[in-house]
């Protein structure tokens, strides 16, 4: 059996519910993750186990210590369904990945929305750079190559990413074919990994000491980068006409991460051609809220979800 066929065998609908979304579970990997440690073959045979005999658990909340990284897929109704896709990278410093927090409100407004959600638990601190881009290629990879089987249209599928997880997904934007030393295991690897459009939150964008969180960094690049290093992830300095799309949200009182991040990727899409959309929350801080039941920033006043929506719909010409 090949690969291509065992990923496909593992990958099956768990009986759990989120609301009212039946959530599938997909491995990224078909076998042992690239760039496994030690012991992380034994654990993926037994969460592929998990997933065969129907007895793998969705993990409620934030997730720490990923070693089997995957995607939670949430389809809206078929009858509200739009073809758009939204493959999700939660923050949590490249130390954890905040699904609970920040992925599961925007995965039911998004389902409201027709829009389809693929929630990826990647790999973060203790697994540096590259692995975490290389969980964000694979994730993109496999939904545009099963694209059909979930009711979605292969040129409409966007990344989201929320703080940390806006620079996985810009790092995503600018370097979406580059290998970073990985080797090519399947057919699935052949499928492009470009979203066709980023929504980044709050996101976190350059790796240069006077723009960067200091913790995301330790845990992505290490104690002692190069500073060829910290260019190459600073995605502001990256950006291409073939960067996709972006719309930025950034809360004006943003602490944590220093709104010129969102700025200057703004600044290098508007010159390199690159449809953009900059909105910034005035009182805004870091981190996830609800405003009137809808996504939004702390302390913001307003919400940006609709927006959003709208910005989406209009860049896709629905």
């Amino acid at each position: 059996m090949s690969q291509v066929l065992v990923l496909s065998f593992l990958c099956f609908t768990t009986s759990i519910f989120a609301g009212e979304s039946t959530i599938q579970t997909i491995l990224l990997w078909p076998e042992t993750p690239p760039g496994a440690k030690a012991g992380d073959a034994e654990l993926s045979s037994a969460t592929a186990t998990a997933i065969q005999n129907g007895s793998y658990q969705v993990p409620n909340g934030n997730r720490h210590n990923t070693r089997v990284p995957s995607i939670d897929v949430y389809l809206p109704h078929e009858e509200d369904a739009s073809g758009v896709a939204m493959v999700i990278f939660c923050g949590g410093g490249y130390g954890a990945v905040c699904i609970g927090v920040e992925g599961m409100p925007m995965q039911q407004f998004l389902n409201d929305k027709g829009i389809a959600v693929f929630m990826v638990s990647y790999r973060c601190s203790p697994f540096n750079h590259p692995i975490p881009l290389w969980d964000a290629q694979r994730a993109l990879r496999i939904v545009r190559s099963r694209a059909k089987e979930f009711g979605v249209d292969p040129t409409k599928i966007g990344a989201m990413g929320f703080s940390a997880g806006g620079h996985e997904v810009s790092t995503l934007s600018v370097h979406y074919d580059e290998p970073f030393g990985y080797q090519p295991i399947d057919a699935i690897d052949a499928v492009s990994a470009r979203p066709d459009f980023t929504c980044l939150i709050y996101p976190l964008i350059s790796m240069r000491k006077e723009l960067t969180h200091a913790g995301s960094s330790l845990h992505l690049l290490g104690a002692d980068p190069s500073e060829a290093l910290r260019a190459m992830l600073s995605n502001d300095e990256q950006v291409d006409q073939q960067t996709p799309p972006a719309f930025l949200v950034q809360g004006t009182n943003d602490r944590v991460v220093k709104p010129e991040n969102s700025k200057r990727y703004h600044e290098a899409c508007k010159q390199n051609g690159v449809p953009t959309k900059l909105v910034l929350l005035e009182g805004g801080m870091h981190g996830p809220a609800l405003l009137d039941g809808q996504p939004t920033i702390r302390n913001a006043k307003d919400s940006y979800a609709d927006s959003m929506v709208q910005w989406i719909n209009d860049l896709l010409g629905h």
